[in-house]
């Protein structure tokens, strides 16, 4: 019985360590170098279909989704204006609820410098928050400005492009009848003023 057991203990050690051998990690516990090479090939073969199919397609997709993602991969939707907004929130109020804490925490001859300290980083705490992240939020307004610019000079452009083409496609050859080609003349004769006649010499 004491065998059999042993047995056991020893076949699942054994099978504990090849699938630990054979599995995604190595013998150091890192990740083996065939599978990052697997990755990378997918992760490269992916990229460049996106790229191609996504990125730089020229016509606009039907669905909402697509449009953002295709925005989003060329980078002409920011996150960051987004982000920078939530983190002025969130350390605005920080800033203020650890200001009053520290006016408070004052006792004895320690209050005053206390107080001044927490007002010191109410005020300038808060001012300096917002000139920094407003450096920041300055390019990123500049970035969407110029993009912008540049997305209406290529509209415009594809419109009068359009424009043109149609104009041309539109204009049809003009077959005018023997009646009207008469009219035309004769009213051309009427415009064109009389040519003096020569006057007659005495000899004659």
């Amino acid at each position: 019985m004491y065998l059999l057991e042993k047995e056991s203990v020893r076949s699942s050690s054994s099978l504990g360590t090849g699938l630990s051998g054979g599995g995604l990690t190595g013998s150091g516990g890192g990740i083996q170098p065939e599978i990052l090479l697997i990755v990378g090939v997918v992760a490269l073969i992916t990229a460049i279909l996106v790229f191609v199919l996504v990125v730089k397609r020229k016509k606009s997709f039907k669905g909402k989704f697509a449009n953002w993602i295709k925005e989003f991969l060329n980078f002409r939707s920011i996150l960051v204006a987004g982000i920078i907004k939530i983190l002025y929130i969130f350390l605005a109020v920080f800033l203020t609820i650890m200001s009053i804490i520290v006016m408070f925490q004052g006792k004895g001859d320690d209050v005053l410098p206390m107080v001044l300290s927490g007002l010191a980083m109410l005020i300038f705490g808060n001012i300096l928050l917002r000139v920094m992240l407003e450096m920041t939020m300055a390019m990123i307004v500049v970035w969407e400005n110029t993009s912008d610019i540049r997305l209406l000079l290529v509209k415009r452009d594809e419109l009068f492009r359009d424009g043109g083409n149609r104009q041309w496609e539109n204009k049809e050859p003009v077959v005018e009848t023997p009646s009207e080609t008469k009219r035309s003349e004769v009213s051309q004769k009427s415009e064109t003023p009389d040519t003096p006649k020569a006057p007659r010499s005495e000899e004659e």
